[in-house]
Order: C-alpha cells, then structure tokens, then sequence
C-alpha cells in the first residue's frame, strides 16, 4: 500500500511539473526580401560576360566569372538562360541560376530556366529555391 501512495504521488508530481512547463514557439525567421534590379545589363555587357565565360576550360571556372561579373549589375532572362547554356552539367547551371536569381530583372518568369535542366531532379530542386525566395 505504501509503495502504491508513493507511486500516485510521484505521478501527480511528474504530471504537475510537465503540465507547469509553458513551451514557447521559436521566433518567426526574418524573411528579407531581395530587391531585384529594374533594369538590365546592355547587351554588350552580356555578350562580353559570354565570351569570357567561353574562354573557361571548367564550369567552376565560369561560375566564377560569371559571380564576379554579374555583381551590381542587373540581367534578364534571355541573358541569363545564354549564360545558363554555357554550363557542361546541370549541377553547374543549378548553382549559377540560384546565385543569379536575385540580379534577374524580369524574375517572376524565372521558371523558365526548369527548360535548361535534362532530368526533374534539378526541375524540381529549382521551383522549390524559386518559391522560398520569391
């Protein structure tokens, strides 16, 4: 009988103190929201990135080029999908679209780079990064 009081009171204790404790949510994330540029590179501009681009021997090598000159500068999809081309895989064009995504002018046309990608994998990865950072 005593061992069977001592077990109730441990119960209720233990049900007191979980039912005590107050779980706070987590604090909402900071969404930021990316200001793309109105207006887009001069076709010059782009054509030249193409021909550096071009003189590179590995995809890293372009995605290199192509970060360091799409810096403060402002492309639109056409530009950007004949930069995108230039890439041997699809893991190389999924890495420079993602990163070239906040320099798009004309970004809400942005899933039309999914054509570029041969398997839905990447298709699929790319509408997922596109509709987190819209």
């Amino acid at each position: 009988m005593k061992k069977l009081l001592t077990l109730i009171i441990l119960s209720t204790t233990t049900t007191a103190q979980a039912n005590a404790t107050v779980i706070k949510p987590a604090p909402a994330a900071i969404i930021q929201k990316i200001k793309h540029p109105e207006k887009a590179m001069e076709p010059a501009e782009a054509k030249a990135i193409l021909r550096e681009m071009q003189q590179q021997s590995t995809d890293q090598d372009k995605i290199n080029v192509l970060k360091a000159k799409l810096k403060d500068k402002g492309v639109n999809l056409d530009q950007l999908l004949t930069l995108l081309n230039q890439f041997n895989t699809d893991d190389s064009k999924i890495e420079a679209a993602k990163f070239a995504f906040s320099y798009v002018t004309n970004y809400k046309s942005f899933l039309r780079v999914c054509d570029i990608f041969s398997r839905e994998e990447y298709k699929d990865a790319l509408e997922d990064f596109y509709r987190k950072n819209k």
